[in-house]
């Protein structure tokens, strides 16, 4: 069976990607786990039968790690699996390709999925183990996604709307067309249908002071001042959400209300 790692592209200053990158191939072995003192190889006793019954292999793929010595397979060349920048296959019918995906798979440098990678499982991955039916899932899911946000989304009033597009995207919106509104909404459900669900499903006081937050700073009415937010000399908060947490307070309703003027005037 072939399989199939990508590098992950991630944005750099000299804007190449791929064969143009500078970026210089990784070399990944079989790492030594801090914790058990072993080899991840990745290869569970399964793995070995079949290597040793299947595959005839005839390496010692013992996973005991002695500091004094070199292990005669894990620490020689062999199973050193080279991360280019660049689509790479292999092929698991072969012995020593099925080692190596299975190293891949035991490390925090090649994500197993494309999942994993959008669910933050993998923070430190250079590569992602690519996945033809994922992929395909995933994008069915994301459809299905957007088809619902579309429903939803159609169920809210144009100044809702725009409370979503402030919060989610940083567009500000109130006060303009309906027909900007809707043709911004649709953009973002496109790009960014979970996060238009989560918000449409969270609590409208929320909602609307986070709006309210975001358009005053926009606004110049409250002022960032490096980590925090300030209204004149008081400051409210070190990000917008903690200003919204403090809006919430009964002894602050005044300061709410004068912000809610001030942004319709």
């Amino acid at each position: 069976m072939l399989v199939e790692v990508r590098p992950i592209e991630t944005k750099k200053w000299h804007n190449k990607v791929k064969d143009e990158s500078f970026k210089r191939p990784n070399k990944l072995p079989a790492l030594v786990d801090g914790d058990t003192m072993r080899y991840s190889t990745g290869l569970s006793e399964e793995d070995i039968n079949i290597l040793k019954n299947e595959k005839n292999v005839n390496y010692d793929l013992t996973d005991n790690y002695d500091p004094d010595n070199a292990h005669p397979f894990w620490d020689s060349t062999l199973p050193v699996v080279t991360l280019k920048n660049q689509t790479m296959f292999f092929n698991t019918d072969l012995a020593i390709d099925y080692i190596r995906v299975k190293i891949m798979k035991a490390s925090k440098y090649v994500a197993n999925s494309q999942k994993d990678i959008d669910e933050g499982k993998y923070p430190d991955a250079t590569h992602v183990i690519h996945d033809e039916s994922e992929e395909e899932e995933i994008k069915a899911s994301k459809i299905a996604m957007s088809n619902k946000a579309v429903i939803e989304a159609a169920k809210l009033s144009s100044s809702k709307k725009a409370d979503l597009l402030l919060i989610i995207d940083g567009i500000l919106a109130k006060g303009k067309s309906d027909d900007f509104i809707t043709v911004k909404m649709d953009a973002v459900i496109k790009e960014k249908p979970a996060d238009v669900l989560r918000y449409i499903g969270m609590d409208k006081e929320q909602v609307q002071l986070e709006a309210l937050v975001l358009e005053c700073i926009e606004k110049n009415i409250l002022q960032e001042d490096g980590h925090k937010v300030k209204y004149h000399d008081s400051i409210l908060g070190m990000d917008a959400l903690e200003v919204v947490e403090y809006l919430k307070l009964d002894e602050n309703q005044d300061l709410k209300l004068r912000l809610m003027q001030t942004v319709n005037e």
